[in-house]
């Protein structure tokens, strides 16, 4: 339990670094840009959970997930799947949705390195059990997020915290951004840090090194390489059939992870004006750094759910009494330090927090439900819950982006239809679809001598 709560505090710590870089971002620039910032990086991060194909997870649970082979082979495949998809994206969609090409650019860069490359790295890390080097490549990414920041507007935010602080007045000059090399603090922001986490990939790629693990692999490729000929040695080069239809499922789960969250901000910038869409990526990115620790744990204990129930009663114990002071805390004290280190200039900031916030509480608890139904091999069930909830959103995001331009308000300002609020209708959707997935996974649980039975009949049925 120590090190799953390390393992997991770890994750959070470093999340919560890069989301508090991104609120200093946020504060540095007007919301306008913050919001083109946040439209393109959310979707270059959707394009990488599409290229990884679930190998971070394949590299996780499968027997040869330390070898380095493996690990090169899957970065392989979903880098290249990964900058052909951003090259599309970037000819063909990015100019419709009037993404800037530079921004764009590099945050598929960064993107690349930390939803493909180091994703995978840290699950071969993991999978070795080296979790001092997983914490270590966490926080390392967020000191690059941080490090992008200081170069981006570092003077100026600065000098706008001494008079946040102290009440002190200076010059236009000094509290203007100003990034670095002639260009504004969001392009500086983005570029540095795109460079800054492929650096830390390949930092991660010496630090997961095995000899030992990596010559015994190499020897057995050569031994099958012998008897299967040159026409095995090539197949050998990319995963296994097996393994990509194992990474297909994993690639849905990941899929409807996003579209409960991240996928919000896209939605927003369909429905709304930028302004609102930064109001939005600002929360999400709070609210985000906190899914980490149940997201994280489950991680931890996924690949030990097979020891029994023991593990998962823990993770039931951690991840439900982590969730309620969090989620309590984040609605009552967040939204008015939120509102004062922002200065009021993301509108309806504090209605958007509050109403993450209840949608955090219910996810923390329908991930222990979603962790219960995987120890009981009960994972048809779970996707179906994913996919209710999934529809749930994108399809209710979509409906109102739709009638919200239908209402002749495409400017951006909130529409209303009979007096009801447009956007807090929006905020309302993420709410619904997590307790329509909560109350699906309860009525899925099985009772708890049915559910002890069925473990065992699994058990020997794999025996």
């Amino acid at each position: 339990m120590s090190e799953a709560l390390i393992f997991s505090l770890f994750n959070l710590m470093a999340r919560g670094l890069s989301s508090a870089a991104g609120l200093l971002l946020a504060r540095a620039v007007a919301p306008e840009a913050f919001g083109e910032y946040a439209l393109a990086l959310n979707y270059a991060v959707l394009l990488g959970v599409l290229a990884r194909m679930g190998g971070n997870e394949v590299l996780l649970v499968t027997r040869d997930g330390a070898s380095a082979s493996a690990l090169r082979r899957w970065m392989g495949v979903g880098i290249s799947l990964y900058a052909l998809l951003a090259i599309g994206f970037a000819v063909g969609i990015a100019p419709l949705l009037g993404l800037s090409a530079f921004i764009f650019a590099f945050c598929a860069l960064r993107a690349a390195a930390e939803q493909v490359g180091l994703q995978m790295i840290n699950s071969r890390l993991q999978r070795q059990e080296r979790l001092g080097r997983v914490n270590l490549m966490t926080v390392l990414i967020s000191l690059a997020v941080a490090i992008a920041v200081a170069c981006a507007a570092g003077p100026a935010l600065y000098h706008q915290g001494v008079e946040l602080v102290t009440g002190a007045e200076f010059s236009a000059d000094l509290t203007t951004p100003a990034g670095m090399f002639g260009l504004a603090p969001v392009p500086t922001f983005v570029m540095v840090s795109a460079i800054a986490l492929v650096i830390v990939m390949a930092l991660g790629m010496w630090l997961s090194r095995d000899a030992l693990a990596d010559a015994r692999a190499e020897a057995d490729a050569a031994a099958g390489d012998e008897g299967v000929g040159q026409e095995g040695a090539g197949q050998r080069r990319l995963p296994s059939k097996a393994d990509f239809a194992r990474g297909r499922g994993f690639l849905y789960n990941n899929l409807m992870s996003f579209a409960y969250l991240q996928a919000w901000v896209i939605l927003a910038g369909l429905a709304f004006a930028p302004a609102q869409v930064a109001s939005v990526s600002v929360v999400t990115s709070i609210v985000f750094a906190l899914y980490v620790f149940p997201t994280s744990l489950y991680r931890y204990y996924l690949p030990k759910l097979t020891h029994g129930g023991a593990r998962l009663k823990e993770y039931l114990v951690i991840a439900s009494g982590f969730a309620l002071p969090v989620a309590g805390g984040l609605a009552l004290i967040a939204p008015w330090l939120a509102e004062h280190f922002l200065s009021g200039a993301y509108p309806r900031l504090t209605l958007t927090l509050r109403a993450f916030a209840l949608v955090y509480l219910v996810h923390a608890f329908v991930t222990c439900a979603f962790t219960r139904l995987a120890a009981l091999r009960l994972n048809g069930k779970r996707l179906l819950c994913q996919s209710t909830g999934a529809t749930l959103v994108v399809g209710g995001g979509l409906a109102i982006a739709a009638l919200n331009h239908s209402l002749g308000n495409a400017s951006g300002d909130t529409g209303s239809l009979l007096g009801v609020d447009l956007y807090s209708l929006f905020l309302c959707v993420p709410v619904a679809a997590e307790v329509v997935m909560l109350a699906m996974a309860i009525l899925f649980q099985p009772s708890l001598s049915r559910g002890g039975k069925a473990h065992e009949d699994n058990a020997a049925a794999s025996a």
